[in-house]
Parts: C-alpha cells; sequence; structure tokens
C-alpha cells in the first residue's frame, strides 16, 4: 500500500489504548443518548390514586318465627332446647377490630296464665364458623333477662363469624298447655 492511500481495515493497527477507550466510550454514550431520546417520549405525567373506605358492621340473625320444639305438659320441671337458627356478624371496617355479640330475651309468654321469665332461658353459641381473619369465642349465657355477650371476636381484617345458636328454656312444674312466646334479640358493639 502506498504512503497517499488510505485502508479502512488494518487488521494491526496500532492505536494507544487510550484512543480506543474514548472512542468506545463516545460511541457508548451516543447509544446510550439515541435510546433514551426513541424510549422516553414527550408527554405529561398524571398521578391516580383510590380509595377505600370502611364497610358495614352488623348481626344478622332469623327474623321469622322458630319452634323450640314442644312437649308434653307435666308435674315436673323440665327443659326444652332448640335451635334459632344461623347468625351472622359481619365485619367490613377492615384493619384490626374486636366485637362482642350480645343477646337479651323476653319471658316465653302464654295467651293465658303465667310466664317463663327470661331468667329460666340460656343461649349456647355452639360451633362459630369463622370467615377472614377472625378468631371468635363462644361464651356461655345462663339467664337473658339482660343484655348477655354470647361471642366475642378480635378480627385481622374482613371478616364474618356465624353460628346456630341452641337455646334452652326451663320449664316449671305444672304449667298449662299453650303456646309460649318471646322475642329474642342479637346486638353486636
Amino acid at each position: 500500500m502506498r504512503p497517499d492511500e488510505t485502508c479502512l481495515f488494518r487488521p494491526h493497527s496500532r492505536q494507544p489504548k487510550g484512543l480506543k477507550m474514548r472512542k468506545f466510550l463516545l460511541l457508548a454514550g451516543t447509544l446510550a443518548t439515541v435510546v433514551a431520546a426513541v424510549a422516553l417520549p414527550a408527554g405529561a405525567a398524571t398521578p391516580a390514586s383510590f380509595t377505600l373506605t370502611a364497610g358495614t358492621f352488623s348481626i344478622s340473625a332469623p327474623t321469622s318465627s322458630v319452634s323450640l320444639g314442644s312437649q308434653v305438659v307435666s308435674n315436673g320441671s323440665s327443659t326444652i332446647t332448640g335451635s334459632l337458627g344461623v347468625v351472622t356478624v359481619s365485619d367490613q371496617r377492615g384493619g384490626a377490630t374486636s366485637w362482642t355479640a350480645s343477646v337479651i330475651s323476653t319471658a316465653f309468654t302464654p295467651p293465658a296464665g303465667p310466664a317463663d321469665p327470661a331468667s329460666n332461658v340460656s343461649y349456647a353459641a355452639g360451633t362459630i364458623t369463622p370467615s377472614g381473619g377472625v378468631t371468635a369465642t363462644a361464651i356461655a349465657a345462663p339467664d337473658l333477662t339482660g343484655v348477655s355477650p354470647v361471642v366475642s371476636a378480635t378480627s385481622t381484617g374482613v371478616s364474618s363469624a356465624s353460628w346456630n345458636p341452641s337455646i334452652s328454656v326451663f320449664v316449671p312444674a305444672n304449667f298449662a298447655p299453650a303456646v309460649y312466646s318471646a322475642t329474642i334479640t342479637h346486638s353486636v358493639a
């Protein structure tokens, strides 16, 4: 090759190492600028958000009449027991919460004659079925004259708990044949 000719490929060119590194960095920097210009189109950024609000906290129980059973009158005292129906506490407040379900009863009253007082009425929650992060514990309630706690619970978030309580009514001796009716009211706080 003559000295006035330029060779595009020199297998053994002797460029200083610093010059090669500068060319490489210049090429890499140019390539990064081109990629950044292509990857980030012009535009406007819009912040976005959403809100979660606390839900309801409630208790539900059967609202139609429930029969606890029947038995023959006797000159001795007895106890009659029956299921009330499914009771459910729904807690959609979110976060760590706790609650207590309570119950109260009126006396079981016949159309005529003496009533069977609420002090003779007891409540057993039985098996509690949890849903979500709730831990619930049954509390025995042997006398429903006043508001009596029957289930207490703690929850780590949205949850519910259900149970089918047994109501037991002590029937004194020599009560007259009749239909005895009461109202059993649940609450939760």
